[in-house]
């Protein structure tokens, strides 16, 4: 029976363009660093970078330095980010009305589930 791979450990080569400037930086910092290629310079970055664009959601709240977004274990995290979407794309081109029945709501809800739950 053929053994079959964890998906953690399964990697797949990214192509994309460097500028020709940060080429020859990125092989510099290849020695300084002990690394034995490019690849494994670049993949704790992208690590890193995946990571921090996940917590941003959007591209543009990465590069723009929005607050990044966190998630609660309670909930899934696909889940989280469905409604950080739909808030989203509510903020973004709802009328100010519903808008604003919006932030009524959640704020009504935030209350109710804001306190800590007392201990009896």
């Amino acid at each position: 029976m053929p053994q079959l791979k964890v998906a953690s450990a399964v990697r797949a080569t990214l192509s994309f363009r460097v500028p020709a400037e940060q080429l020859a930086e990125i092989d510099e910092e290849i020695l300084k660093d002990h690394r034995k290629s490019r690849s494994d310079l670049v993949e704790p970055i992208w690590d890193w970078a995946w990571k921090e664009y996940k917590k941003a959601g959007l591209l543009r709240a990465l590069l723009g330095g929005s607050v990044t977004r966190t998630y609660s274990k309670r909930v899934s995290e696909q889940t989280q980010e469905q409604l950080y979407i739909a808030l989203q794309t509510i903020l973004e081109r709802a009328p100010s009305a519903v808008i604003e029945d919006v932030a009524r709501m959640l704020t009504a809800r935030a209350g109710k589930y804001g306190e800590p739950k007392s201990r009896k």
